[in-house]
């Protein structure tokens, strides 16, 4: 439904060509946007003074996945330059393409790792969750609260 709503907005309301970045990251922006608002609105019902949290949650992985792709993009050309054979968005099978996608989960779980407190830390403040934050959760947490 979501990614519905982002291909109609990509491409029939700002007439973005498919297959563009302009098409994708618009339906990727507004499939994650779609998405926070829904889980903000529970959070209202749950509790009016953490409304923003799923946003700022949901938000960011949109951000990490551009982020994700300008990586990509950029080790690409690398790759090409050098010469190596690896087929990055690809299925490739070779020992590099393996390496490349152990990394990624890597990624993918050291980035939820990272931004799941701003989920979820807050419910922990306000008394609705008796989760013991290990210092590392502590530290990242206080981190987000400095920088948003």
């Amino acid at each position: 439904m979501l990614a519905w709503f982002g291909r109609l907005v990509a491409n029939k309301f700002l007439k973005f060509p498919r297959g563009t970045n302009l098409s994708s990251y618009t339906q990727l922006y507004v499939a994650f946007f779609l998405s926070g608002l829904l889980h903000s609105s529970g959070d209202f019902v749950f509790e009016k003074r953490i409304v923003s949290r799923s946003f700022k949650f949901f938000l960011l992985q949109a951000i990490a996945i551009t982020f994700e792709d300008l990586v990509i993009h950029i080790t690409k050309s690398f790759l090409r330059r050098s010469g190596t054979g690896c087929k990055l968005g690809k299925a490739d099978e070779s020992r590099t393409g393996v390496v490349v996608r152990i990394i990624g989960y890597c990624w993918v779980t050291l980035w939820l790792c990272f931004t799941l407190p701003i989920w979820q830390d807050e419910l922990s403040a306000l008394g609705f969750s008796s989760t013991d934050r290990k210092p590392i959760s502590k530290f990242l947490s206080n981190k987000w609260n400095q920088w948003i």
